[in-house]
């Protein structure tokens, strides 16, 4: 079993862990945690989880681990050396440092980088490599967590232009209030969407949803019952190249579909989407009622509404089992309510 080290974003930071661990189940990813702070997930796999971390919105980094501390009196004391990594002889490295919250250790980051370079370089003497700060063969990341600190080899790092060019403002169609990017991709793969499968959003505007799964390979459809929204959503996916895909006009309440193993969806609340004279609750009812026949056994739906509306009460109607409930405070008028459902 190897050690790996995962770095959340801070920003919404339980739906972070939730769209790791849901990452991590649909790519058949194995792990047991061994501990857990404020964006920091250590976990155990045979498995590597690079191509979990890949899909997520909300990691900064994955590392396998080299080596652990702690900081005391402004030293790195290396109190676990965890694993010698596999090194190519003849290679080149760099080393990052990253400090997170509170600063425990009273020297700057280019001297840190300097220290654990050389720390690196002895360690792995026998491979005699070489530094190169611009296109290393190896980059290692330090990360210093209040007085943790940790060493690993970086396998993936988040590269957030990708989601910048997807946000609504960068569509073909837009549409006011809709959801971040990457805020979309977590909910999508909070729904544990495989490549090749089939996902559904049965209230899709603008097709922020349908954009996320199929950039992780999905077969998408998507209804709306705005016929401006259907052909809106349709521009977007073109615009990115995305043909593999369904879309109609369509009552959320009368599925035209007959089967899919992932929906997510952001039902309208009123607040700047119409639930054309229909209640929110009711709505919200309606729709699980209706696509329970259409999610397969076992597969998940994750849908989003105001905390104030108390979803899971009515999902307790349904056939529905609670997975996860997450809440993230979006704005000071809006706590957005992520459900996850079986």
């Amino acid at each position: 079993m190897k050690k790996y080290l995962a770095y959340v974003c801070g920003h919404y930071l339980p739906i972070g862990y939730e769209e790791f661990y849901a990452a991590l189940e649909a790519e058949g990813i194995e792990y047991k945690i061994v501990h857990k702070n404020k964006q920091i997930i250590i976990f155990e796999s045979e498995k590597d989880p690079t191509a979990a971390a890949a899909r997520c919105a909300f990691i900064h980094a994955l590392i396998l681990l080299s080596d652990t501390g702690e900081i005391e009196n402004n030293k790195i004391n290396i109190t676990e050396d965890v694993k010698h990594l596999e090194i190519e002889k003849n290679k080149t490295f760099c080393v990052r440092v990253c400090k997170i919250g509170r600063k425990e250790i009273n020297i700057s980051s280019v001297d840190l980088e300097r220290k654990l370079g050389n720390q690196v370089y002895f360690k792995y003497e026998k491979s005699n490599l070489e530094v190169d700060l611009v296109h290393p063969d190896y980059s290692f990341l330090a990360i210093l967590h209040g007085t943790n600190f940790f060493l690993g080899l970086e396998l993936w790092s988040l590269d957030r232009k990708k989601y910048f060019v997807r946000e609504s403002s960068e569509r073909d169609f837009f549409r006011p209030g809709g959801m971040k990017t990457d805020f979309a991709r977590a909910i999508v793969n909070l729904s544990r969407i495989n490549k090749g499968e089939i996902f559904f959003d049965p209230f899709c505007g603008g097709g922020g949803f349908l954009l996320e799964a199929s950039e992780l390979g999905a077969y998408v459809i998507g209804s709306d019952l705005d016929t401006y929204a259907v052909r809106g959503a349709n521009r977007n996916l073109k615009q990115f190249e995305n043909y593999n895909s369904s879309l109609y006009r369509g009552d959320s309440r009368y599925l035209a579909i007959k089967e899919a193993d992932a929906i997510a969806t952001d039902p309208p609340y009123s607040l700047q989407s119409s639930t054309h004279g229909e209640k929110v609750p009711n709505l919200i009812y309606d729709f699980l009622i209706a696509t329970k026949d259409v999610l397969k056994p076992g597969k998940h739906l994750v849908f989003s509404s105001p905390a104030s509306i108390s979803s899971e009460d009515i999902v307790e109607k349904t056939d529905y089992k609670l997975v996860t409930l997450i809440d993230c405070v979006i704005h000071k008028s809006l706590t957005r309510r992520i459900l996850v459902l079986k």
